[in-house]
């Protein structure tokens, strides 16, 4: 295609669609950040309010308190009621989604609730009914607080939703957008690209090679690359009738070695069987070096030998930090189950600060998360990678008298899918196992005692 018309079209065209591209690229992390940014603002100000929950059960029981006053902590309650309306109000306006404003509703019901049994509270201690205000605060109240916190939590995680939503989708325009400009690219090249057709048809090649191909050659005149350099379709080869006349007056007997002139568009195809040639029929065909493990299986064995030694549970950070470096984990938590078997608490971890550790709390039981199914099924599970957090692998620790706790790992770049570091994981928890030992029977015998 040689028109200047048709190749400025083209050039347009791909500039527009590199254009439409890049403009959805820039629109599309703008409206990322910008999501982003509000999510992390909804997220502190949750938290901020759950700390204000906590305060608010912390300063009601002072209540009944020895020693302490009601009126100071009156008026904290007071003031830290009205906070919370404050936030909770602030909050249903930041959120997107239904169910975020419905957990939201749920936590200004219970605050509600709580400040209706604070007054009631309040009149039992002014009163000197000490007992009555203590069971209302420390029954209700952290009902009710309790119940303002779960909600809370859940209006931060049914936000996220809609963010993650948002962002799936900005990323998938993104790349057909992408994909559209490239596709435009290949299109406009394909189109530019002279064919073999143009060419043989040009006129500069059919006057050169009419009188060329026309002449008849004489006995001593050999063919040479300069008169066959154009509109090859294969390898020509033309014997040197001089060079096979210096040999025969020379006397030599052996057989005539004819030199080869070669057309250069077929040099490239006779390159690898000459190599090939030269090589000789005895050479060994070439080694191919099979690939390396994705496991260190030697740093294994040794975690594995380690662990058998072990002898003090003061040992255990160092054994996860190795067993984290195997499985690329940037953390790892050992959860055991209580006496009872009915929750799970974090007993050693890896990687996380002790902030964080501090806010795990337990899991019952019956949770619906892959360490709760683990711990209830005996069986390995995992939580897969998505564009927001890491994957897991919660391997279950199971003992002849039962499963008795949880090692979760949270792995990178898809680790959970991965069933060489599945099995790892398996490995390690079985030793781990075996340190831990089955719950004991102490919580069975007290209840058997007061029972009696």
């Amino acid at each position: 295609m040689k028109s200047l018309a048709w190749r400025l079209t083209l050039l347009g065209l791909f500039v527009a669609a590199a254009g439409v591209a890049a403009y959805y690229a820039w629109t599309g992390s703008s409206r990322t950040r910008q999501d982003a940014h509000a999510l992390s603002a909804f997220e502190t100000s949750i938290v901020a309010a759950e700390r204000d929950v906590l305060d608010l059960r912390g300063a009601q029981q002072g209540y009944v308190a020895a020693g302490q006053g009601d009126q100071f902590w009156a008026s904290k309650v007071d003031a830290g009621v009205a906070r919370l309306r404050e936030s909770l109000i602030a909050l249903r306006a930041q959120a997107t989604g239904s169910q975020a404003q419905s957990a939201l509703d749920s936590a200004s019901s219970a605050i509600q609730d709580f400040e209706q049994m604070d007054h009631r509270a309040r009149e039992y201690a002014r009163s000197g009914q000490k007992l009555l205000a203590s069971d209302l605060i420390f029954a209700n109240g952290y009902e009710l607080t309790a119940a303002a916190s779960s909600a809370l939590e859940d209006a931060r995680l049914a936000e996220r939703l809609p963010y993650e939503t948002s962002t799936a989708a900005l990323e998938r325009r993104r790349l057909e957008a992408a994909g559209a400009a490239v596709g435009v690219g290949l299109v406009v090249i394909l189109l530019l690209v002279p064919t073999g057709v143009e060419q043989a048809a040009s006129p500069e090649i059919a006057a050169q090679a009419s009188p060329r191909f026309d002449r008849a050659r004489g006995p001593e005149q050999p063919a040479t690359a300069s008169t066959v350099d154009e509109e090859w379709s294969a390898a020509r080869v033309v014997p040197n009738q001089a060079a096979q006349r210096t040999t025969a007056s020379a006397g030599q007997t052996s057989r005539t070695r004819a030199t080869a002139t070669v057309a250069p568009g077929a040099r490239k195809s006779i390159a690898e069987p000459a190599a090939r040639d030269a090589a000789g029929p005895g050479a060994a065909p070439p080694v191919v070096v099979p690939p390396g493990p994705a496991i260190d299986l030697t740093g294994v064995a040794a975690l594995c030998s380690d662990l058998a030694r072990v002898v003090d549970t003061y040992a255990l950070p160092a054994i996860l930090e190795r067993a984290a470096a195997v499985l690329d984990a940037p953390g790892i938590v050992l959860w055991i189950a209580d006496p009872d078997g009915q929750e799970l608490s974090p007993i050693v971890t890896h990687g996380y600060p002790p902030q964080l550790v501090s806010r795990l709390g337990t899991i019952l039981r019956d949770a619906e998360n892959a360490t709760a199914s683990a711990f209830r099924t005996s069986l390995l599970q995992t939580v897969r990678t998505d564009s927001v957090s890491n994957g897991a692998i919660a391997a279950p620790l199971v003992t002849p008298a039962g499963c008795v706790g949880v090692m979760a790992a949270e792995v990178r770049h898809s680790g959970e899918a991965d069933a060489a570091k599945r099995a790892v994981a398996a490995i390690v928890a079985a030793q781990l196992a075996t340190l831990v030992g089955p719950p004991s029977a102490r919580g069975h015998a007290r209840a058997e005692a007061a029972g009696a």
